[in-house]
């Protein structure tokens, strides 16, 4: 069986098998992360993975699991950020009849 070195910031360097790792692989390179619970403190360690540690770990026989993040989680938003006023506003809104034409505005222009 593979031995595969790992660092615990609390601990050092630990000896981890295939098994002892979770890999997750996302839509984008930025997502992927690697953890492990530490066999010496037991904490669960948590650390991005990138293309060559995803490599490594593969080939040293770790499975991946996928991570799905959704399309709208790596769009660019601008603009503030929405306050507790908006979100009052908002629910206020939704008590009117005609909330939807407020937010989608006038049709057939």
């Amino acid at each position: 069986m593979t031995t595969i070195k790992a660092t615990c910031p609390g601990c050092g360097e630990v000896d981890l098998t295939a098994d002892d790792i979770l890999l997750r692989i996302g839509a984008t390179r930025a997502v992927n992360t690697y953890g492990f619970t530490c066999p010496d403190c037991a904490d669960f360690i948590e650390k991005p993975a990138d293309e060559r540690v995803v490599r490594l770990l593969l080939s040293g026989g770790v499975v991946p699991v996928p991570v799905h993040v959704p399309a709208e989680a790596l769009e660019i938003h601008t603009g503030p950020p929405i306050t507790h006023n908006d979100l009052l506003e908002f629910h206020e809104m939704l008590q009117r009849t005609n909330w939807f034409e407020q937010l989608v505005g006038p049709q057939g222009v």
